[in-house]
């Protein structure tokens, strides 16, 4: 083993409303129900939900158990960006311009192509972003949320 703690061991560590709300926020990944759902005041469920989604040993567990749930399904960053890639390629494959010709009442090829520009731009765009990221996994990586934000700091 590489030292990492499991999920399991990550939630044992945790106190029991703790570890209801983080398996609460797997299920939709919404912070505020998963705070009631946990037993939390609905009041100020949200200002608790902040706050616990800060606590690193809540981060922790988080994270260990959306590393699983990727890993079962064979999720990783690396197939992710093939599948950016393909959409890339797909992107930039031509498709030919057509056009109406009234005299032969029927559509018929330009001579001009077009692309999906604005679809390859963003394809592009996600495997920039995301070149940091994969050389970090091989040190360690960010946390899932970095990933799944793509590092904007947007709290769960």
């Amino acid at each position: 083993m590489d030292g990492k703690k499991t999920a399991a061991e990550l939630g044992r560590d945790l106190n029991p409303q703790y570890r209801k709300f983080v398996q609460e926020w797997m299920v939709d990944m919404n912070a505020t129900r998963a705070a009631i759902a946990a037993g939390y005041s609905e009041k100020s469920a949200a200002q608790t939900a902040s706050r616990l989604m800060r606590r690193t040993e809540i981060r922790s567990y988080r994270d260990a158990l959306m590393a699983e749930a990727f890993e079962d399904l064979g999720v990783t960053r690396h197939s992710i960006a093939s599948r950016v890639w393909e959409i890339y390629e797909r992107c930039m494959q031509k498709k030919p311009v057509m056009e109406w010709n009234s005299t032969t009442r029927e559509w018929i090829e330009s001579g001009e192509w077009q692309f999906d520009t604005k679809g390859a731009l963003k394809a592009l765009a996600m495997m920039l972003e995301m070149l940091p990221e994969m050389e970090d996994e091989d040190e360690g990586g960010g946390s899932y949320e970095d990933t799944l934000d793509g590092g904007g700091g947007r709290e769960f």
